[in-house]
């Protein structure tokens, strides 16, 4: 064999080596990304299996349910640690009438037939209200009112000085108190609105010592003692409205504790 003859062949097993070389690294290269391309797939199948797993034995489908409830409580930022008041972000929104009194249905009926409010959202209102007056030792016919003369139900509802949501609370004066509860954004939440609202009704009646006083001072800031006492008057003959409505001869309401659903 001649000496152009052997380097012929050997550019030719060159040139082989070569291609062959490409083409694995070519194959490698798509393996790599269709294995990009999945790994969201594989691990998607990863964490199915992994939960099969773990919800097949008892004891560590225990973990994984309170690892998630930890989770869930960790992006809603609330704690189990912290107090009640808190927790009030958790409350339903709604409430079946099966978990009103008699008390409180003919509330709902009075509210409803003058506000045209869906009872379901309403149910629950009349039980955090009686809730607050049970706390606060006031009449929940008194917070009822207010809420009324206030907002007319309206939890989005707006004052041309700024008093915002059901009670009408100003933001600006009492910001600090919603900082518990998400922030200043929360005095739209019907029942944030309504804790925080009895919470200062409640000082203005103690500090004045009396409750017409007390919804005055609630009202401070209207520029004349007549719309004040307007106030008061529409407040008062709200009440009488809702207590009219109660079943029992005896048309003052005791503050106490609500039935809860189970």
């Amino acid at each position: 064999m001649t000496t152009h003859t052997l380097h012929e062949t050997a550019s030719h097993w060159a040139h082989r080596f070569w291609r062959g070389l490409q083409t694995f690294a070519g194959d490698i290269g798509r393996g790599f990304v269709n294995i990009s391309h999945h790994s969201f797939a594989l691990l998607g199948l990863l964490a199915v299996l992994l939960s099969m797993l773990a919800l097949a034995r008892p004891e560590m489908r225990t973990q994984t349910i309170q690892g998630v409830q930890g989770w869930l409580f960790t992006r809603l930022n609330i704690s189990s640690e912290e107090d009640e008041g808190q927790q009030v972000l958790l409350r339903s929104l709604a409430a079946k009438s099966t978990d009103l009194d008699s008390h409180q249905l003919a509330l709902v009926q009075a509210v409803k037939a003058k506000y045209r409010i869906a009872p379901e959202p309403l149910n629950a209102l009349i039980l955090e209200v009686f809730d607050l007056a049970n706390r606060a030792n006031l009449d929940p016919t008194l917070i009822l009112a207010v809420i009324g003369v206030e907002s007319n139900y309206n939890p989005f509802a707006n004052s041309p000085t700024g008093a915002k949501g059901l009670m009408q609370v100003l933001p600006d004066v009492h910001s600090e108190q919603f900082t518990p509860y998400g922030g200043a954004m929360a005095i739209f939440d019907p029942k944030t609105n309504i804790r925080i609202g009895v919470k200062i009704l409640k000082e203005c009646i103690d500090l004045t010592g009396s409750q017409e006083e007390g919804l005055r001072l609630y009202k401070a800031g209207d520029e004349s003692v007549s719309m004040e006492t307007e106030y008061i008057n529409r407040v008062l003959a709200e009440q009488a409205r809702l207590k009219d409505s109660l079943p029992s001869a005896n048309k003052t309401l005791k503050p106490e504790a609500p039935k809860r659903a189970k």
